[in-house]
């Protein structure tokens, strides 16, 4: 029976060591050699057991056994050495985690799933058991067929489902998920990722944002941390254009060049060639981008897409990520400039930053096995229960203007799925969205002006608490009665919504940041 471990499968029946199904040569006597210890991983064996089980009928010295060994090593690459340990005057033990049977489903036996959030339907699949989930998010339209399609991006999956519980899926809008007419909000897809780990039957999981997927990933984590274990973020950004004060993002006229081509020539596949620039020379490569395109999206959703990516800007948000933190950043970046990784890193608290060589965009292809590591890092640190409940939080602060009602506040909080505040004019939602309708439902029926902002929120049993409120109170204070002002934090994290934006032309200086005010209306 095959043994798996990362991305190695180990075939007694062939003989074979195969790395991302291809074979690696080795010596008979090797061969052996690692067969043994992986069979035997539960203890350290003994150089003379070894000596005596495998060369029986033959004068090997020491000398030739650690040769062995070290050939082993060198055929297991940039692990070798940790995967094989040695254990002075004992022996030695393979350390990996292996698991025997077959090896994951293959595209072929790919078994979607669908889970309700909302009215929409979001396909998705798990690969892999474990006790640790580890959610994929992958970026722009990279659907879950193509990712089982190719034998690279398949096989990283595989070897991350050596770890724990894989669990994959399609964006709505792309890949088998329902296509939507409006553009999507990041409060929709956080509703969706949460609609797919409910289906799963997961309370916790290790997240994993690949590229724009990494915008997702970080609301999440900052929203529920209480649900994320950890944090893994492969060329990943915080804002996807350039300003004078973020250098890093895409030109003006890099944007409209991509447009242009989701316009005119889109399913040819270059809007994803320079995910791994180290592959565009393999014909199948080419070809594989270009089914990707085509499976993920038409062009119309592909641009929505893209115009909910340009709108996005996470940067004031990144110091409310309290999980554990890998960024992973290609220095040679063609997709992203290579500096967006450190940006995030030295901006999310604690974050460990890797950088690592070459210019492949996503760690599906020659760097995979720092993803793998990535992943044992977050599992191996420990994650001390937090003091406060910290978490990320939109809060609605109201000002009254009149006599008002505080049961019907209460109950609009309800109906769009807040917690209000008991005896205050204040209430956390979480998402946008959902604060800035009941903003503008709860002026509809009392004389009130509202204010509403996204920022960091603190809560030790009943009592929420936080500079979030004190911040949307200012600005209901600054609003006409009637009115719902937000601040420009907050306006940055609802591309896709039925709503509209005008400037007020003020500003409010509080906790040392300078707060954009804008005036929020449903859209007529």
């Amino acid at each position: 029976m095959t043994i798996v471990f990362d991305e190695y499968e180990l075939d007694p029946a062939r003989r074979e060591l195969r790395m991302n199904g291809e074979p690696r040569s080795l010596q008979p006597q090797v061969f052996d050699l690692l067969l043994y210890l992986v069979e035997n991983r539960e203890r350290v064996v003994p150089k003379r057991e070894l000596l005596d089980e495998l060369w029986s009928d033959a004068v090997v010295t020491e000398g030739s056994l650690q040769r062995a060994v070290s050939l082993a090593r060198s055929a297991l690459g940039k692990r070798g050495a940790e995967l094989i340990q040695t254990y002075p005057r004992q022996g030695y033990r393979f350390v990996g985690k292996a698991r025997d049977g077959q090896k994951p489903p293959s595209e072929s036996a790919l078994r979607p799933r669908y889970a309700q959030s909302g009215d929409v339907h979001i396909a998705y699949a798990t690969i892999g058991q474990g006790e640790t989930d580890i959610v994929v998010v992958n970026g722009w339209i990279m659907p879950m067929r193509a990712m089982f399609r190719h034998p690279a991006t398949r096989a990283a999956l595989e070897s991350i489902s050596a770890i724990g519980r894989v669990i994959t899926f399609d964006k709505r809008g792309t890949g088998l998920s329902d296509r939507v007419k409006d553009l999507p909000s990041h409060q929709q897809r956080m509703d969706d990722l949460r609609a797919v780990l409910d289906a799963c039957g997961s309370k916790q999981a290790i997240l994993v944002g690949v590229s724009e997927g990494g915008a997702l990933a970080m609301l999440y984590a900052a929203t529920y941390p209480e649900r994320v274990l950890g944090l893994v973020l492969c060329g990943a950004f915080a804002r996807m254009t350039r300003t004078k004060d973020y250098p890093c993002g895409y030109t003006l006229e890099e944007t409209e060049r991509l447009k242009g081509y989701i316009r005119k020539a889109w399913g040819k596949g270059a809007s994803l060639r320079a995910i791994a620039p180290s592959q565009l020379d393999d014909p199948a490569f080419v070809s594989w981008v270009a089914f990707a395109e085509q499976e993920g999206s038409s062009p119309g959703g592909a641009l929505d897409l893209l115009e909910m990516n340009l709108r996005l800007d996470l940067r004031e948000l990144l110091p409310s990520i309290r999980v554990p933190t890998v960024v992973m950043q290609a220095a040679e970046d063609k997709m992203i400039d290579p500096s967006s990784g450190p940006y995030l890193a030295a901006r999310i608290p604690n974050a460990k930053y890797v950088e690592c060589p070459g210019d492949d965009h996503v760690f599906f292809f020659r760097t995979r096995h720092e993803l793998v590591d990535a992943l044992r890092w977050i599992l191996a640190k420990e994650r001390p229960p937090p003091e406060e409940d910290r978490f990320l939080s939109t809060v609605l602060a109201g000002r009254g203007h009149g006599d008002v009602d505080l049961e019907t506040w209460s109950q609009e909080v309800r109906r769009f799925r807040g917690h209000a505040v008991p005896g205050r004019l204040q209430a956390c939602f979480d998402g946008p969205i959902r604060a800035l309708r009941c903003g503008t439902a709860v002026t509809e029926r009392m004389p009130l002006s509202c204010g509403v902002h996204t920022g960091e929120v603190v809560r030790q049993g009943a009592i929420t608490a936080g500079a979030a409120f004190a911040i949307a109170e200012a600005l209901a204070a600054r609003a006409p009665a009637g009115e719902v002002w937000a601040s420009h934090v907050l306006v940055d994290l609802v591309p896709g919504a039925d709503l509209d934006f005008s400037e007020t032309g003020q500003q409010l200086a509080m906790q040392g940041r300078q707060f954009s005010l804008l005036s929020v209306h449903p859209q007529r």
